[in-house]
């Protein structure tokens, strides 16, 4: 895996370099760490003569920051590369995501116009994390995972139950009345058990082919991260929706994760 990342010296860049020097280490991957100066800014610039010598040498100073987080990290044991550009951070993002054939780009939220043009997924952090929700237990089992990926990059989550509306006839409506129920109470839990570690956490109940209404959900609330669970032994309706999704990525904007559990 091919992960870049902007670096601009505030703590969410801070924060996105940490997660993707974990990320590539736990991948065997390589990180591309851009950091961009905007020298238009300073075309009649009437602060002063000296300004863009001050940016200038504020941007050297959050180079060696970033340069210090990556020894930190184990440089010897990464692949990374740090790159200076000059120009517009998002055209520049976009334009080295292309020429490098990266897939995966984190950003912060002030960057977030890149999603939309980006020619592979892109995670904006601190953003909004997706998990669909079903009637069964399951998703407990992945309750760790959730709660790392929320702290590890400041993002809120959002529960999306689905009930497979499908699945019912109209000879079946106790059966369908019992899923709904089972879903709204499993939302409920969850968001108990999330909320009650500090995570915002908040929740929608939706019918449909769980794949579709993920994404309608993703698109709807800006979502950063589709979070799908792997299941166990028995498949159920969302292990089906986390295999169609994977195997069609091009589908989302966002980058989306199988959690992995011991069963599965």
């Amino acid at each position: 895996m091919k992960i870049l990342t902007i670096y601009d010296g505030t703590l969410q860049s801070k924060a996105a370099l940490q997660y993707g020097l974990r990320k590539v280490k736990e991948k065997a991957g390589e990180l591309i760490v851009l950091q961009v100066f905007q020298n238009s800014q300073f075309i009649d610039y009437d602060a002063g003569p000296r300004a863009e010598e001050i940016a200038r040498a504020e941007a050297a100073r959050h180079r060696r920051d970033a340069e210090t987080i990556i020894n930190e990290a184990g440089r010897n044991d990464l692949r990374v590369r740090v790159l200076s550009e000059e120009g517009d951070a998002i055209e520049e993002a976009l334009r080295v995501s292309a020429a490098e054939k990266v897939d995966l780009v984190l950003a912060s939220p002030r960057y977030k116009a890149i999603a939309k043009k980006a020619s592979c997924p892109v995670y904006i952090m601190p953003g909004l994390i997706l998990v669909p929700v079903d009637n069964s237990d399951m998703l407990l089992r992945d309750r760790e995972n959730i709660l790392a990926e929320a702290r590890a990059t400041g993002s809120k989550i959002l529960l999306l139950g689905i009930v497979p509306l499908h699945l019912y006839n109209a000879a079946e409506k106790k059966e369908l009345e019992q899923v709904s129920e089972g879903t709204a109470a499993m939302l409920k839990l969850m968001r108990t058990s999330l909320a009650a570690e500090g995570v915002e956490v908040s929740d929608v109940l939706r019918s449909g082919y769980p794949d579709e209404e993920i994404l309608k959900a993703a698109e709807e609330y800006a979502v950063s991260l589709i979070m799908l669970p792997a299941g166990g032994k028995t498949p159920s309706e969302l292990t089906k929706a986390a295999s169609i999704l994977l195997d069609e990525p091009e589908r989302a904007r966002m980058p989306i994760e199988l959690m992995q559990t011991a069963e599965a």
